[in-house]
Order: structure tokens, then sequence, then C-alpha cells
């Protein structure tokens, strides 16, 4: 009987002293250190492109402070990661509202309502609000100056819109992302020569980028020059080999093409850099096998 409860007691003390420990070490964790611990685990998910587990992160630092603005604006971020693109651009509006000062939030919403806005002057209107915003701030912001260039451009109004892109590569003549931009305005304007001349600017200034690469191929594939396409399609996946975008655009311009054997192999090296990543690109195990015949 007393070696019983000696046990008893024996088991209890532990028990007790981790109880303690657990009441003493939520007392020491107080609302705003439980927040940034949130915030930092979140951004951290995010880095890793673990979109599922930073967007709990955000939700559980939200649930401390529903407008905890670095919150907000990391659930934005894990949304666009998950592909949930409506719930990411609610979370922006949020983030916009709370803070005057987050620019990058400011263009990817005005993106946004140009994305949904061609039929819409309400939504054209509401990206101008923003591009004017972002530059009111940064008179040489570089996405801003893009941003209002596309605004223009739906208002009709293409020298204005020109001029805001050509201020953007002013602003970093080696800033490939603004060639493209203005290339693809180019385009737009079926104004092909310039178009091409100006993608190879940007290819001029960075060789070894893969996005000015895979760029200038799709512009290829719309004016019909599908070999020469293929050529700078592969280009992009050799000069950086772990991008996801180049190998996902590689394997859809197979599969389009009716190249199944090859569109195949592109998928899996795909796979391949997601493996560990179920929520990347490649999470769709149908892709991985193309049925067609040999190509």
């Amino acid at each position: 009987m007393k070696n019983q409860e000696c046990r008893r007691k024996f088991y209890t003390l532990p028990l007790l002293i981790l109880t303690v420990a657990a009441v003493l070490i939520g007392a020491c964790t107080t609302p705003e250190k439980a927040k940034a611990q949130h915030i930092a685990r979140g951004q951290a998910l995010l880095k890793d492109k673990k979109f599922q587990e930073a967007a709990l992160e955000f939700r559980s630092a939200l649930q401390i402070d529903e407008k905890l603005a670095d919150a907000h604006w990391g659930l934005a971020n894990a949304y666009e990661g998950l592909q949930r693109y409506q719930e990411a651009f609610e979370e922006m509006k949020q983030v916009a509202g709370l803070d005057t000062n987050n620019l990058e939030v400011r263009v990817k919403l005005g993106n946004y309502f140009l994305m949904g806005g061609k039929q819409s002057a309400a939504a054209i209107s509401e990206a101008e609000r923003m591009a004017k915003e972002v530059l009111q701030k940064n008179p040489n912001h570089i996405e801003g100056h893009i941003l209002m260039g596309s605004v223009l451009f739906q208002q009709n109004r293409k020298p204005e819109a020109f001029a805001e892109l050509n201020r953007a590569i002013e602003i970093d003549p080696q800033r490939v992302e603004s060639y493209l931009s203005l290339a693809r305005f180019y385009a737009l304007t079926n104004d092909k020569d310039t178009a091409e001349a100006t993608f190879k600017r940007a290819i001029a200034v960075n060789n070894s980028s893969a996005l000015a690469h895979y760029e200038y191929a799709k512009f290829l594939v719309q004016t019909n020059r599908v070999d020469a396409a293929e050529s700078e399609f592969l280009f992009a996946v050799q000069v950086d080999p772990n991008n996801r975008e180049a190998r996902f655009v590689l394997a859809s311009f197979y599969l389009v093409n009716k190249r199944y054997a090859k569109a195949e192999e592109a998928y899996k090296a795909l796979a391949e850099l997601d493996k560990d990543k179920p929520e990347g690109r490649s999470g769709p195990r149908g892709l991985l096998r193309v049925d067609g015949p040999p190509g």
C-alpha cells in the first residue's frame, strides 16, 4: 500500500512541475510577442514555399490582432502561393487600408484591379488610385510607373503609357522586367518589330535571365516561330535549372504542340524540383503522365 502511494506521488510530481512550467511560460508570452513569433514563422514558411503552413501562422496572428497589417500581408502572399487569388485580393485590400506605407501591396492591388477590370471603369479607376498613391509616396518607384503605364494603356492613352514605361527604364536601365513590360505593350499595339527589339534589349541586359528568355519565347510562339521559341524556352531552363516557371512554360509548350514524350519529361523535371512541396505547381500528379503518341 505504501509502495503504491509512493509511486503515485512519484508520477504526480513531474506532472505538477510540467503544469506549473507551462503556466509560467504562458505568463511570460505577451500578445505582442506571440504575434511577432507567428509572423516570423509565417515569413520563414513563405520563403520555403510552404504556403498552407504559412497561412496557419498568419491566421493565428490575426486571432490575436485582427488589424495586424503584416499578418494580412503574409496571408495574402500565402493565398497567392496556393492560387486562391480572390482571397489574396481581399487580404490585400485589408493591408492597403491598414498600412499606408506598403507600396508593394498597392502595386499588386492595382494589377488585380486591371486583370478583372477590362470592362469596368470603376476597377480601372481603383488601379489608377493605387498607382497615384505609390508615386506620391515615391516618384521613382519603378513598379508604380509600370502600373500607371498599364492604367493609361487601358484608358487608350498610349503615348502617356509608353512615357511611363520608358520612365521606369530610365530609373534603372539594368532591370530586365521593365524592358519586358515595354515589349509586351509594343506587342499589344501590333508593333512586332519594336517589341522584338525590346525583348532582345532585355536579354542583352542580362543574358542569364530565365525570365527574359522565356518571355521572348512566348512572343516567338505568338509570331509562329515555333523552332526559335523552343530554343529560347530550353535556354531559359539551361541558365536557371531551378526556375519553376521556366520549366512549367517549357512543359506547357510541348503539351500544346502535342509533343507528349517531351512534355512528360519536362513535367517530371518540374515535379522533381517540387517533390517536397505538395502545394507547388507540379502538385497534380496527373501532369506526370501525358497520354498521346510519342513526340
